[in-house]
């Protein structure tokens, strides 16, 4: 009878430690995960923001890109407009110097377009508003921060040109920077800046008020009947802003004029 209750009694005490030690060996293990998580959840979250971080920081530099102006092209017919290049040569702004240059550009909707087909476009346009007359006069500027892609690009725009207006006279010519602000503080186009600036020599009674409405073909009409030569694109090296004495800008490093008989 003792014996028996003995080993009742032991038999307690062993389940009794069984489950003690499956309790703290229970209680060890959730303490060991619990730890684990702790260490991979903010390697996780690391990981997480660094993608998302790379995500924005491209889509900020992509948009940068897009949206920051690389070049400019301007047209001067009797409409008188420029379009804003980014660096991948997408249209993504618009400007007119007069309302003609304004209704050309609400026409031809070349925003967001490749330059080329810009260009051909806005061409298109100018000769279907029937601006452009036999041995009328087409004046392009480009301005660019890339000097890689300016030679390649006034080919391909006096290429156009010539192609849709074979019978006017291209004027297409590479100008500087500053040129182009001292051009756009009066609201004007490069060529016609340059093509006042010459009369305004040769005539002191001209002013930059009663000229901007004539064309670049009367401007230069008008210089030759005063005794002034015809002036080229790379005399702007030489031309002063007016009223300052100072030269107006950089200076053209390309001068690609077509004069069609």
């Amino acid at each position: 009878m003792t014996d028996r209750l003995k080993k009742a009694f032991d038999n307690i005490r062993a389940e009794g430690a069984l489950k003690t030690s499956a309790k703290d060996f229970l209680h060890k293990e959730i303490l060991r995960r619990s730890t684990k998580q702790n260490h991979i959840l903010p390697r996780r979250v690391f990981v997480a923001f660094s993608s998302l971080a790379i995500i924005l920081f491209s889509g900020g530099m992509l948009s940068y890109l897009y949206f920051t102006p690389d070049a400019y092209i301007d047209m001067d017919v009797n409409p008188s407009f420029e379009i804003t290049l980014n660096h991948f040569d997408r249209v993504i702004d618009t400007y007119a110097y007069n309302p003609d240059g304004r209704q050309i550009l609400e026409d031809a909707d070349v925003k967001y377009k490749n330059y080329e087909e810009a260009v051909s476009l806005l061409l298109d346009t100018i000769a279907q508003k029937g601006y452009t007359q036999e041995n009328g006069l087409i004046s392009i500027t480009l301005q660019s921060n890339s000097g890689k892609k300016e030679t390649a690009m006034l080919s391909y725009i006096e290429s156009v040109a010539e192609s849709h207006h074979g019978t006017a006279q291209i004027e297409c010519f590479a100008i500087g920077g500053h040129l182009r602000d001292t051009a756009h503080h009066l609201n004007l186009s490069p060529a016609k800046y340059l093509a006042i600036q010459h009369l305004i020599e040769v005539d002191p009674a001209a002013s930059w008020d009663c000229c901007r409405e004539h064309t670049i073909g009367e401007l230069k009409a008008l210089t030759q009947e005063h005794g002034g030569s015809h002036h080229h694109a790379t005399d702007a090296d030489e031309s002063a802003n007016p009223g300052t004495g100072e030269k107006a800008g950089q200076g053209n490093r390309h001068h690609r004029g077509r004069h069609h008989p």
